[in-house]
């Protein structure tokens, strides 16, 4: 949930599931983070689902007033979204890491709020986790709504090349930001309205997901019920509809969110904007999986009054719709789409569709579709928690693998999986399959049930084994076995003694 202003907060704010909301902190209140720097908070400027914002200043000794430099975001420790921003922000977003970004790159800025400092609070019994970062102006969606749901073409297409630029740098990091929409992409603190030459910065990594492995190995491709759907409903991509991240998604929702400011609505909103509270998620998804793999007719929905919709969205669309899950976007060829209003040259266009098929003996002068198909194995719930993974299938089922089933059913549902209904509620559910693969459990088993046969348990069992023991001995057995080994011992040093002493060593000798 984005933060909202103080003043448009209802008087009963509502918790996100799984989350509490922070008590609020009085003006004034002096926060130390993890490079011992104290903060002073100033008022509250906006709210949400998992905490609040407040005006920050680093000059402790004086009041924090409106033209503060800084915000702070706080959050319950028991939260998660802040952890996952502030992880973000340290391995990323640091002021030196940006500049040497932008020296690199031969540019001036870039939409990426700098780390200023982060750590935890304690007031009244209560620990809070906070972050620090940049004061910024009006969010692109305010401007949005205050200019009755259009904004000028020009001004879409300065912000889609600055955000192109972000995401760049994110994903040059392996992070996927997961939620690019209007009001997480704010203008720089001293424009307040449309210009062309507004600094844009995108913000609020709360759901930022490491697309790529410590070893700089992208992620598969893998169904999560868990989290399917997540994100923004509107502006969520087929990939997160799957509960996946990638860079694909980023660019294919940065997608929507210039053709919701282009022409008003997606055509899965409602007349007026927004979804409906009752909506299905999985019904949006098969409607962006449908518009997508028909561009021509997507625009025709979106431009219902338009002979032609804009060159730069129709053609980014349709390169979004042809990139595969784990390919690395061309971000120079759609910062030019957007650079040049969609009129690129033949020359570059060719080029650009010649990256794309691997295909030698296709040629590059013709449009070329590439249908959206994932090569996916789903995991298979099992009574809802145990999940059978694709490493864990057993050889019959590979053997029956068919290609032609596969390429006769649709994409989607290969990912989804249907738990058979229960014939009643007061049926039990069915046992879980066995694993093809022995567990570390019965491996012990069959390890007893050798020795076993060897004879080599019995002789375990005897010695008064600790590890036998451990495992099949309860306290009171232990306890007289301990007894009964302390006693042998006993009676064992009894007779060492007594058959070492002098005087039975003499009788021996006279006998």
């Amino acid at each position: 949930m984005p933060p909202r202003r103080a003043e448009e907060c209802p008087l009963k704010r509502v918790a996100a599931p799984g989350c509490r909301l922070p008590a609020r902190l009085p003006p004034g209140e002096i926060l130390t983070d993890i490079t011992q720097k104290e903060w002073k908070l100033g008022p509250r400027l906006g709210c949400g689902g998992f905490g609040d914002i407040y005006l920050a200043s680093d000059d402790i000794h004086k009041t924090v007033g409106q033209d503060a430099k800084y915000v702070i975001k706080i959050e319950p420790h028991h939260n998660g979204p802040l952890f996952v921003e502030m992880n973000f922000y340290i391995r990323v977003a640091r002021k030196h890491m940006i500049e040497d970004y932008c020296n690199s790159r031969k540019i001036n800025k870039i939409g990426i709020p700098t780390y200023e400092g982060s750590g935890s609070h304690v007031w009244k019994g209560e620990r809070f986790r906070f972050l620090v970062i940049p004061r910024y102006g009006i969010d692109v969606g305010k401007l949005f709504l205050s200019s009755g749901r259009k904004l000028p073409t020009k001004f879409v297409n300065h912000v889609a090349v600055q955000m192109l630029d972000a995401l760049e740098y994110i994903h040059s990091h392996g992070y996927a930001h997961a939620d690019v929409k209007g009001s997480n992409i704010l203008l720089d603190a001293n424009s307040q309205q449309i210009s062309e030459h507004t600094q844009i910065y995108l913000l609020d990594y709360g759901l930022a997901y490491r697309f790529k492995t410590t070893a700089g190995i992208h992620k598969p491709f893998v169904h999560d019920e868990r989290r399917a759907h997540e994100g923004t409903l509107e502006f969520t991509s087929r990939d997160a509809h799957h509960g996946t991240h990638s860079r694909r998604g980023d660019m294919e929702t940065l997608g929507y969110n210039i053709l919701q400011w282009l022409c008003g609505r997606l055509p899965w909103e409602k007349e007026d904007g927004g979804m409906r509270a009752s909506i299905d998620p999985n019904e949006i998804h098969a409607q962006k999986e449908l518009l997508l793999a028909d561009i021509p007719l997507f625009m025709k929905k979106c431009f219902p009054q338009k002979q032609k919709p804009p060159a730069s969205i129709e053609s980014y669309m349709k390169y979004i719709a042809t990139l595969d899950f784990e390919a690395k976007p061309n971000y120079s060829y759609l910062r030019n789409l957007f650079r040049q209003g969609g009129r690129l040259g033949r020359n570059s266009s060719q080029l650009s569709r010649c990256k794309r098929v691997s295909d030698e003996n296709i040629p590059c002068d013709k449009p070329v579709k590439i249908p959206y198909l994932r090569e996916r194995r789903p995991c298979k719930p099992v009574n809802g928690e145990g999940r059978i993974t694709r490493n864990t299938q057993t050889l019959a089922d590979v053997e029956k693998f068919s290609w032609e089933e596969v390429l006769a059913t649709h994409p989607d549902k290969l990912a989804k999986v249907n738990v058979p209904s229960m014939n009643s509620p007061l049926t039990p559910p069915p046992s879980p399959p066995p694993p093809s693969l022995p567990t570390y459990a019965m491996l012990h088993v069959l390890k007893r049930m050798k020795n076993r046969q060897s004879g080599t348990l019995k002789h375990r069992i005897k010695s008064f084994d600790s590890d036998l023991k451990v495992k099949w001995m309860t306290p009171a057995m232990e306890e007289v076995a301990q007894l009964k080994r302390n006693k042998q011992l006993l009676t064992k040093a009894v007779n060492q003694s007594a058959r070492l002493t002098r005087s039975r060593i003499v009788l021996r000798k006279r006998k």
